[in-house]
């Protein structure tokens, strides 16, 4: 089969940020922007009007980035291993012509369109994985960042508006992954049923 492609296109990312820079064309659905907004804006009314303890804000920062590191992590392990068995049995006659496919919304070779859905899945989850592990390590009482905050940060003010903000972050960030997660599945499954109407045009085709 001809395909019209460069051949070279196939290899042209080098690094997770040339993947992350492109992946940044495949939007969110109107409704998991919706709902991160939304959480984004109780968690700010919880920080900025209800909860006047700086102090319980930075205890829940603490405890959710522990929580948040080990749910990342083993999550991030899952989804590796499942896309691993799912792309060494995809066929590489279908993704060659899916690769020679321009996606009408973002064009992008459908391949990488497809492909890149599910490697920005596992860039956000690597980024708060290591968000989640720097606070872990260097947030806690005493630590580089708390030290940091005493000496660089001056204003009274400006630290607890700093927390608050670190709170609102780590907070959302819980709510995006588990979205990014929901469309992780989703995508499985339409790219799965993909494989199986290429299948039955090919095999109709050759009858």
């Amino acid at each position: 089969m001809d395909y019209n492609f460069d051949e070279k296109l196939l290899t042209s990312e080098k690094s997770l940020w040339d993947i992350y820079l492109l992946s940044r064309k495949i939007g969110g659905s109107k409704i998991q922007n919706f709902i991160v907004l939304l959480v984004a804006v109780l968690l700010s009314v919880n920080a900025f009007h209800f909860e006047s303890s700086v102090g319980v804000l930075l205890t829940d920062v603490r405890q959710w980035a522990e929580i948040g590191f080990s749910f990342s992590v083993t999550t991030l392990g899952f989804l590796i291993a499942g896309f691993t068995i799912f792309a060494t049995l995809s066929k590489p006659d279908m993704m060659l012509a899916m690769m020679d496919h321009i996606n009408k919304e973002t064009q992008l070779p459908t391949l990488k369109y497809n492909f890149f859905t599910f490697m920005k899945v596992f860039i956000f989850y690597i980024v708060f994985s290591v968000i989640y592990l720097m606070i872990i390590l260097f947030a806690q009482s005493g630590g580089l960042f708390s030290n940091l905050f005493e000496y660089v940060l001056s204003c009274d003010q400006l630290k607890i508006a700093s927390i608050k903000i670190i709170y609102i972050v780590v907070g959302t960030s819980f709510i995006y992954l588990v979205l990014l997660l929901k469309g992780f599945v989703f995508n499985i499954y339409a790219i799965v049923m993909n494989f199986l109407r290429w299948e039955y045009v090919v095999n109709k085709s050759n009858k």
